[in-house]
């Protein structure tokens, strides 16, 4: 049996503040600053791209 790990493509605020040691506020500020960009899925529910949060983290350039 393979153990594949499942990555996921998008990550909620909270998820992120659980991955990387940051408050809510802070993602909030980055997207109002344009550092990361909020996808509006439905009322009261945005998410952000894992690849844009990682390559924010790891200081890589994100194509917007």
């Amino acid at each position: 049996m393979t153990n594949h790990s499942i990555q996921p493509k998008y990550l909620r605020a909270e998820h992120i503040t659980q991955l990387y040691p940051i408050g809510k506020s802070t993602i909030w500020l980055w997207a109002k600053q344009g550092k990361l960009t909020p996808l509006r899925i439905s009322r009261g529910v945005t998410v952000f791209d894992a690849d844009e949060v990682a390559a924010l983290f790891s200081g890589a350039k994100v194509a917007l």
